[in-house]
């Protein structure tokens, strides 16, 4: 008789017993079958029941000693047992001095595909086969089958009967296991007791990425597994010492190129502070693999940098066209700023937002000061080139002309008067010409007052024009001993902006190359 009918038989006595039926009747049909005997304890409605299960289904576990003669299944069917196994409980573990130690569980990975590395969700897809290998004694069969050395395969259904490790990858967004009639998943159970779980997955996994050098960044993916049920003090993870995570020789990835990785063992602590397994506390095991990654700049170089540089040194065709030629200019400065707008969101639309600046920003945001300031030059020279009055310099240099082009020169004019003496100023009196028309000569005779001592006396003098430009001569030539005379040079505005034009086609080319050298040491030595 199985379980079920000896709760059958128990839940029957009780309500024959509770509706003071006698249960003579019954004693005499089960009697006949061996399984069960009812004998009374006295005349009265109590009895006393004792059943005798059979030796073959309770009292003893299904022998195993003509294991050779076993199928397989059968043969892993009296392994797992209930009476031998139960695999909600996971298998216990002693050391050679007999103390009870937590299972090693080993892990291996292999990769087959790294697809879809996406900067913007910060996101991957790993397809690879994950092994798990730990020692259940309770299955070891080695002294039943002391000469077979192959294992016991199985599949998902093998997988059912036993008790395996709950892993469960921390940063994982989706996984599934992979497989087209029936999932990928192999079981091996070896002669000693060890269980081998092969799982063929393909998952979803965040990755934490940096873009501060995008597009020149290397980034690290990390995988992290982790138990979930059990603690370190019953369960403890661990990689396996042979190429614990290993990759497909032919992965090949469109976008970056991988480096190599770094594998690395752990231990997580849950508390009511930081809750990773729920109410469960305790210190859990981790395992994770770090997968390096640098980008393959070839794509950026050749569709973003050199656009952009070409871009750059269009707009300084301007400064070869005269400032007069606004139509020209203005198109010229428009369209190559809007080009290298358009060009730079086509890139930035494939990074995600991020709070701090990136080396592509930094490119975007010198470049846009270099277009844009052509367009302020051209308005600067224009400006100058409608200008009405010349520029007085001192010199015809940088110095002089950049001062006098930003802080027009005011001319100064000269005044003339006459001087005083100690005790009077001379005043101008009636003049009087007479003019005396010759063949050859004209002269003009001009009455001024002499002052002489203070009193007022009147001559007439005659004084020629030849006579007055000597004078003045020398007057001049007096006052160029005491003081030299201050000479200037002239610049009108159309020679002020040619001479601005053909400076910054040398100023802005050199700033350019000198921004490119300290861009590229930055990317490539930092």
């Amino acid at each position: 008789m199985d379980t079920l009918g000896i709760f059958v038989l128990i839940s029957y006595l009780e309500i024959s017993s509770a509706a003071g039926v006698h249960l003579r009747d019954l004693q005499q049909n089960l009697a006949a079958n061996g399984s069960v005997v009812l004998s009374p304890l006295n005349t009265t409605d109590a009895f006393s029941v004792s059943i005798n299960l059979s030796q073959s289904t309770v009292n003893n576990c299904p022998s195993l000693e003509n294991a050779e003669s076993m199928a397989q299944m059968e043969l892993l069917t009296r392994l797992t047992a209930g009476c031998r196994y139960d695999r909600m409980v996971p298998p216990v573990v002693h050391n050679k001095d007999g103390e009870e130690v937590p299972m090693d569980i080993y892990a291996r990975f292999y990769i087959y595909v790294m697809k879809n590395l996406d900067s913007s969700d910060l996101q991957f897809t790993v397809q690879g086969l994950l092994q798990l290998r730990y020692l259940d004694p309770r299955l070891a069969f080695s002294s039943y089958l002391p000469n077979r050395r192959q294992p016991i395969m199985g599949e998902s259904e093998l997988k059912k009967m036993l008790w395996v490790p709950h892993i469960f990858l921390t940063n994982e967004q989706a996984s599934t296991v992979l497989g087209t009639s029936a999932k990928d998943e192999l079981t091996s159970i070896y002669p000693n007791g060890t269980v081998l779980t092969s799982t063929r997955l393909q998952a979803t996994l965040y990755c934490w990425m940096n873009f501060q050098k995008f597009p020149f960044d290397e980034q690290k993916c990390k995988t992290t597994l982790e138990s979930w049920m059990y603690n370190t003090t019953l369960v403890q993870l661990h990689w396996e010492t042979d190429n614990p995570v290993s990759f497909d020789k032919q992965l090949q990835l469109t976008e970056y190129n991988l480096i190599g990785s770094l594998y690395n063992e752990s231990i997580r602590v849950s508390n009511e502070s930081y809750m990773s397994h729920g109410s469960l506390e305790g210190n859990y095991s981790i395992i994770s693999f770090t997968v390096l990654l640098t980008r393959e700049v070839g794509y950026y170089v050749i569709d973003y940098f050199l656009p952009s540089i070409m871009i750059v040194t269009i707009s300084w065709v301007s400064f070869w066209l005269q400032a007069d030629q606004t139509p020209a200019r203005t198109t010229l400065g428009c369209t190559t700023l809007l080009s290298f707008i358009t060009l730079s969101l086509s890139q930035e639309n494939n990074l995600m937002k991020v709070s701090y600046v990136t080396m592509s920003e930094v490119w975007f945001l010198v470049c846009t000061i270099f277009i844009f300031g052509s367009l302020v030059e051209f308005a600067f020279v224009n400006t100058i080139w409608r200008r009405n009055n010349d520029l007085q310099l001192k010199k015809r240099t940088t110095k002089y002309i950049v001062k006098s082009t930003f802080v027009p020169h005011m001319k100064k004019h000269r005044r003339h008067g006459y001087k005083r003496t100690d005790s009077t100023m001379s005043t101008m009196s009636t003049t009087s010409m007479d003019k005396t028309c010759g063949s050859n000569n004209t002269v003009i005779t001009i009455e001024t007052p002499i002052i002489i001592g203070g009193s007022l006396s009147r001559e007439d003098s005659a004084i020629s024009f030849d006579e007055q430009d000597e004078t003045s001569t020398s007057e001049s030539s007096d006052s160029s001993k005491v003081k030299p005379a201050q000479t200037f040079a002239t610049m009108t505005p159309k020679e002020v902006s040619l001479w601005i034009d053909r400076k910054m086609r040398f100023v802005f080319p050199l700033s350019f190359i000198v921004f490119n050298a300290l861009f590229w040491t930055l990317v490539y030595c930092l």
